[in-house]
């Protein structure tokens, strides 16, 4: 009778359990695969829709960055709008928004060197440590996770892991404490693309070499049910390893094939294998991420029926969504700085970095961005740590490996079918904080088609002032040929040109620069071939000194190949002496540019130029003629003391390029038109002539490639190769 009434009273909870199983517990797999990890986030998309709620995380390169994020609290709609916005192609490339750069920086990137610097120092010389300098994306990763610091993952809204490799061993690595942020970098730290990661003794790469798809992370810990996303390259068949850079991608392939495998074979009945179909999608396209999103949710729908059995109801599904929040946004009260310190001024930086009230994550991720584009250092990386009530910034400092001497290297091609090939190498050398206020020191060298020789010392009267001060030197030959009433040249004219300045400054910051000052020239016009009867120009001598204005803005974003933004340049010369002319003329040139691209990646320019100087001025010869500089003509066809030019332009880019490579493939056409007063050597003025052209091209490593054909009034059908920058 006691066990019937026991039993009486027991049947409700027996009937309760029955109709309500305990859910088994979802644990989530993220492979590592570049960009192709986006479509992560719409198998988790697709699974939010279906209501199954994940119990833990592991995941492994992209994998880690998406786990990471989500598991932190973020709204997947939010981090769908973020990587959406992101400027990838800024974040790829390493380097701050050139538009965000203090002038001083990039005043000589416009010629044509190579997009790579080394260094010397302390007996040595130095490379970069990796392909692409991962600052921006360090801070990118940090606005996605809040800089959230834990003393275990599993406080996470989900709790998580996060694989890198051990480079020195190349064993796992898995990051279940600490700074999210930095075990979600050292987990994506690509090696030779992205400079490894130090923790703590071990120096880190990506995760994908140790473990691909870190399924052991979960398996028989949080889980009771696996669902594994794959989304790493598949290999490359035999028939179609046909360059360098399929050969690359096998190599990768090779690496993480069999450690994915091992994981795989982990796998029990009852997991879930997803693999989107992402046939064509390489790593780097990250600027895809739409279409790959997409591809995700397709591969998760296909797989609904399973994915939907491990589904909860509304409420639980509800509740379980409300346990889920970002943390804090937090505000530094506070920045403390460390570093190793060589030659930056600590002092100098500390000031940089003070903060006179709190600050949110994105105003501290601008202080630190300003001061990264200032160009000496690697890294500026922090934690956050409570003291008192206070949010602490513990700020990591890490000089540029290749500072403070710089040097670079670069060429330039020009050819046409109408004249002759030219070649020219190009060095720079840059020595950055002479002293503690930021002095610095510019040489420059061209070898070849016009030899140059260039030297300026500058000097700031504080590392925080706008005014500089600062002096140069230059040589510079060139050489034109004269063309009398026909396209075949007659005769050659030498210009030398020797020069000396000293300036007074005011810097516009990221804008650009004011200077005026003395100079003083030596210049000469000489005959180097053809008949000297022919030429009136045995008096093109002179020396001469006098008082000069130069105005610069420069907001382009690339000015080699630029896409958006502006430039200016006007300078003005008053000479005060010249042993030619006892009443010299004042001189001045303009330089106007501006460009647009639109969202179909149609790019317009528009250029215009002007010139005017004393007909006796021996320095100030102004030129038209060349590709895209009244096209038809060859360079320096059309020679003179007053000149205007204007260019219309309109490119698209109907490629991308990987940013280790280059930015993009382009073919556009320009339409062209200039006139030339006083011109030599037969003080003729021309009319205004119309030309144009059209081309294709390659913004790369070397520089802006372009092949192109180009025709104008009176001019030539010609047609143009050229390796580097055309003004």
């Amino acid at each position: 009778m006691r066990m019937l009434l026991a039993a009486c009273l027991c049947l409700p909870g027996l009937l309760v359990w029955a109709a309500e199983p305990v859910a088994p517990r979802i644990g989530l797999v993220l492979g590592g695969g570049g960009a192709r990890g986006f479509a992560h986030l719409g198998v988790l998309q697709e699974l939010e829709k279906l209501r199954v709620p994940i119990a833990c995380m592991a995941g492994t390169s992209a994998g880690a960055l998406i786990g990471g994020a989500y598991a932190s609290g973020q709204q997947l709609d939010a981090l769908e709008k973020q990587f959406a916005a992101a400027d990838w192609e800024t974040l790829l490339s390493g380097k701050p928004r050139r538009q965000d750069v203090p002038y001083s920086r990039k005043q000589s990137d416009s010629r044509n060197y190579f997009d790579i610097s080394i260094g010397f120092r302390d007996g040595k010389w130095r490379l970069p440590k990796a392909a692409i300098n991962a600052q921006g994306i360090d801070l990118f990763i940090r606005q996605l996770t809040r800089a959230r610091n834990e003393d275990s993952f599993d406080q996470l809204s989900i709790p998580f892991r996060a694989v890198a490799t051990d480079l020195e061993s190349g064993e796992a690595v898995v990051f279940d404490r600490g700074d999210l942020s930095l075990a979600m970098r050292a987990s994506m730290a690509v090696p030779g693309m992205f400079a490894p990661v130090e923790a703590g003794d071990r120096v880190l790469v990506d995760g994908g070499l140790a473990r691909q798809l870190p399924v052991e992370e979960l398996l028989g810990r949080c889980a009771d049910v696996l669902i594994v996303i794959d989304v790493g390259t598949p290999p490359v068949p035999r028939d179609q390893l046909g360059n360098f850079l399929d050969v690359l991608d096998q190599t990768t392939y090779l690496m993480v094939a069999r450690n994915s495998r091992e994981s795989l074979a982990r796998l029990r009945p009852q997991d879930i294998l997803i693999r989107p179909q992402l046939d064509g999608v390489s790593p780097a396209d990250f600027g895809d991420n739409a279409r790959i999103i997409e591809a995700g949710r397709q591969a998760a729908r296909a797989l609904a029926p399973q994915l939907a059995a491990l589904g909860v109801g509304a409420e639980q599904y509800a509740s379980w969504q409300q346990g889920r929040h970002p943390g804090e946004r937090p505000r530094i009260d506070r920045i403390n700085l460390a570093g190793d310190f060589n030659f930056v001024d600590p002092q100098v930086m500390q000031q940089k970095l003070s903060i006179s009230s709190r600050l949110g994550l994105s105003a501290l991720h601008q202080k630190l961005d300003d001061v990264f584009a200032e160009g000496d250092l690697d890294k500026l990386d922090y934690t956050l740590h409570r003291e008192n009530g206070s949010h602490v910034a513990d700020v990591y400092l890490q000089e540029r490996h290749t500072g403070p001497n710089y040097i670079r290297a670069g060429l330039e091609l020009r050819s046409s079918t109408q004249g002759d090939a030219t070649f020219s190498l190009l060095g720079e050398y840059k020595r950055s904080w002479l002293n503690s206020a930021g002095g610095s020191l510019l040489g420059e060298a061209k070898l070849g088609e016009e030899p140059t020789f260039r030297a300026e010392w500058q000097q700031p009267l504080s590392a925080s002032s706008p005014f500089f001060l600062s002096a140069g030197a230059g040589r510079r030959e060139k050489r034109y040929n004269l063309y009398i009433d026909s396209h075949q040249p007659t005769a050659e004219l030498i210009r030398q040109t020797n020069n000396i300045n000293l300036d007074a400054g005011f810097s516009l910051g990221k804008l650009g620069e004011w200077r005026n000052g003395w100079y003083a020239s030596r210049d000469s016009l000489a005959l180097g071939t053809g008949v000297r009867e022919q030429f009136d120009l045995s008096e093109a001598k002179s020396r001469e000194q006098g008082l000069r204005s130069l105005l610069v803005l420069d907001q382009l974003d690339n000015p080699r190949w630029p896409r958006n933004g502006f430039a200016m340049q006007l300078e003005a010369r008053k000479p005060l002496h010249r042993t030619d002319d006892p009443s010299p003329q004042p001189s001045a040139s303009l330089m106007i540019d501006t460009v647009n691209t639109d969202h179909h990646d149609i790019s317009w320019r528009l250029t215009l130029r002007g010139g005017y100087s004393d007909k006796n001025d021996a320095a100030e010869v102004f030129e038209l003629g060349g590709f895209r500089n009244l096209s038809g003509y060859q360079p320096g066809e059309l020679l003179g003391h007053k000149m205007a030019f204007a260019r219309g332009m309109v490119s698209w880019r109907v490629a991308s390029l990987p940013s280790a490579l280059g930015s993009g493939l382009y073919v556009g056409a320009s339409a062209e038109l200039g006139r030339m007063w006083t011109t030599l050597p037969l003080n003729r003025s021309t009319r205004w002539l119309p030309a144009g052209s059209v081309f294709m091209g390659a913004d790369t490593l070397l520089g802006p490639v372009f092949m192109g054909v180009g025709h104008g009034r009176k001019g030539q059908l010609t047609g143009y190769f050229n390796l580097g920058v055309e003004y």
